[in-house]
């Protein structure tokens, strides 16, 4: 899939857009079920939520497993993060959100790239997530909320939240390490509003690593599972290695280039 201009430009104005149809209902079915198997998996990537059972994200999937190793470098990911980035790219983070019906827990409203600058030396914010809908996601099952041209303020250094679990943890927890105020959450609302990113399973919203977002607690009978592949570029690789690095799950270190699939190949296609 090739972007068109008209994508591109909401990208730069708004933060985000959204790709229909990214994956078939059949191929999002798949990856579903490839994903729900690591339920039955110990891994190091792999997060609970507070009550110390119910899964809350599978990190660095395409490390271990193929399905979501060539998903990475299917077309239809792959060619617009290239085109969004203008460069060639690499996967820096790989997860899967796994807000389970009834229990899953909210995401503070925060921005992506203070971890990634902070805790990794990703020099520039030239990376770029897509989040593709292995459920159907409504207003009820806890989608994610953006708050459009928000990203323009560029990355707000925030303190380390008083709540937030040492180390990686809180970079991953309900109480994130860092976080945005409310007072600055109402202001950019009062600007730019509040976008609700739901749909239909195979759709992908592709989003800027400053755009400010949240998701609120999953209450509903409905589960509401995300994959996120955060693409960056090659030329974005960071200088130097923080004296602490994160374990690779959340801190990719492969900066080969990757390279499409043919399409052919598999079934990951619309």
């Amino acid at each position: 899939m090739t972007l068109t201009p008209q994508q591109i430009a909401s990208y730069e104005r708004d933060g985000y857009f959204v790709q229909e149809n990214a994956l078939s209902q059949a191929a999002a079915e798949n990856l579903l079920a490839c994903t729900m198997a690591f339920q039955t998996q110990m891994r190091p990537g792999h997060v609970l939520e507070k009550d110390g059972k119910t899964h809350r994200a599978f990190h660095g999937c395409h490390l271990y497993d193929d399905t979501y190793s060539e998903l990475i470098r299917s077309p239809q990911f792959l060619v617009p993060a290239q085109q969004l980035l203008r460069d060639d790219v690499y996967i820096h983070q790989l997860k899967v959100n796994v807000k389970q019906a009834f229990s899953g827990e909210m995401w503070p409203w925060h921005q992506d790239y203070i971890y990634w600058r902070n805790e990794d030396n990703i020099p520039s914010v030239n990376i770029a997530s897509v989040m593709i809908f292995l459920d159907d996601i409504d207003e009820f099952n806890g989608p994610l909320f953006f708050i459009p041209g928000s990203h323009t303020i560029g990355c707000v250094d925030t303190p380390i939240a008083s709540d937030a679990p040492k180390g990686w943890e809180g970079n991953v927890s309900a109480s994130l390490t860092y976080q945005i105020d409310a007072p600055l959450v109402t202001q950019l609302v009062s600007k730019g509003g509040l976008f609700s990113a739901t749909g239909k399973k195979g759709t992908a919203v592709w989003f800027h690593g400053n755009l400010v977002h949240a998701s609120p607690p999953n209450i509903s009978p409905y589960n509401r599972r995300i994959a996120i592949l955060t693409y960056n570029a090659v030329s974005n690789i960071p200088t130097t290695q923080p004296a602490k690095l994160r374990p690779e799950f959340l801190n990719g270190r492969d900066y080969r280039p990757l390279v499409a699939l043919k399409t052919e190949k598999r079934a990951l296609t619309a």
